[in-house]
């Protein structure tokens, strides 16, 4: 991903992790492509929360993290808070937090289902508030679509989810951190309609982004536009 769809310098966000052994209050860094974080002196990094993957070797002497085959961590829960904006019914930019909690299921046979859900603190001039979406929910997508239909009138979130310019693989979206952007070919995204329209302008993608970024080029999606619509 080019440099410029991270985040100069990365955020450090503050997050709790609760597993088998207890809670940790811990910080999770994110650079706009990846993820790392550290559970009781192991180091995990990934693109997505729901695959962090042990770096390293495991640290032998403190407890154990729970990890899948693939040494992912799972069978815990992940809280934490990033920044976001909204723009209000003023028409000016307003500073929000996005928490968010993630479930993360069992290692297989016996596992289940990743799980997220999320509520947005609004800072604004006439008080503000809490929403919260009514998930939980199986990606992040679906997660700030429903928050994004629970706000008060005249407020939209400002980041790639709800941008002109993003979309998603007509193969299929992962968990989180998936997004395609298309910021360096604006006038041939702005033609896409439907599948066959995204795969044509697939390969002039800038890159991939995670739902919550947000860059200067950032503009208001319209309805109906690309292939997710």
């Amino acid at each position: 991903m080019p440099s410029e769809l991270r985040y100069q310098p990365p955020l450090r966000l503050p997050a709790v992790i609760t597993d088998r052994w207890g809670r940790v209050d811990t910080v999770l860094v994110n650079d706009g492509q990846t993820f790392s974080l550290l559970l009781r002196g192991n180091r995990f990094e990934g693109s997505s929360l729901d695959a962090l993957e042990l770096a390293g070797r495991l640290d032998e002497d403190g407890l154990p993290p729970d990890l899948t085959r693939l040494d992912e961590l799972c069978s815990c829960t992940i809280e934490w808070s990033t920044p976001l904006q909204v723009a209000g019914p003023d028409a000016e930019d307003h500073p929000a937090t996005l928490r968010g909690r993630v479930v993360l299921g069992d290692p297989a046979p016996s596992g289940g289902l990743d799980a997220l859900s999320v509520t947005l603190r609004l800072d604004l001039p006439n008080g503000g508030g809490t929403v919260a979406t009514a998930g939980p929910w199986e990606d992040m997508e679906d997660a700030l679509l429903d928050l994004r239909r629970q706000l008060p009138p005249g407020i939209r979130i400002l980041a790639c989810i709800t941008c002109a310019y993003s979309d998603y693989s007509p193969a299929g979206s992962g968990f989180m951190g998936s997004m395609a952007c298309f910021r360096g070919s604006k006038d041939a995204y702005r033609t896409v309609s439907g599948k066959p329209g995204l795969l044509a302008v697939w390969d002039r993608r800038t890159g991939f982004t995670q739902e919550t970024f947000h860059c200067p080029e950032f503009e208001p999606r319209r309805p109906g536009t690309g292939y997710r619509g």
